[in-house]
């Protein structure tokens, strides 16, 4: 329930364009840690492909649990980015709208 608050909070502030966001909900093993602590924050940023980007990344050290919200023109640019996490996180991807585009939808 957390993540969802985090995520709502994320969208408010956030200046979200046309492309799609993504939450991706991630468990990472302490392999992709010790990678990810070896990394610089330029380096994590520059994994994300042209036509996407980082939202936000969040995590619960203490689970290994985490999400990342992300902005793409295209979900297969999300599913890559995921996949290259694949050997040492699992993860589900999940498209969300903002609460505009959900009334939108639900008043169709």
């Amino acid at each position: 329930m957390k993540k969802y608050f985090v995520l709502a909070i994320t969208l408010l502030f956030c200046n979200i364009s046309q492309a799609a966001v993504y939450l991706i909900d991630f468990k990472c093993d302490q392999e992709a840690y010790k990678v990810f602590a070896t990394m610089t924050l330029d380096e994590l940023d520059g994994q994300f492909l042209e036509g996407s980007s980082k939202l936000a990344r969040y995590h619960d050290l203490t689970t290994g649990n985490g999400i990342v919200l992300v902005e793409a023109e295209d979900p297969t640019l999300v599913i890559e980015f995921a996949n290259g996490w694949s050997e040492v996180c699992e993860s589900a991807i999940v498209p969300v709208v903002d609460d505009k585009k959900a009334m939108e939808i639900l008043t169709r």
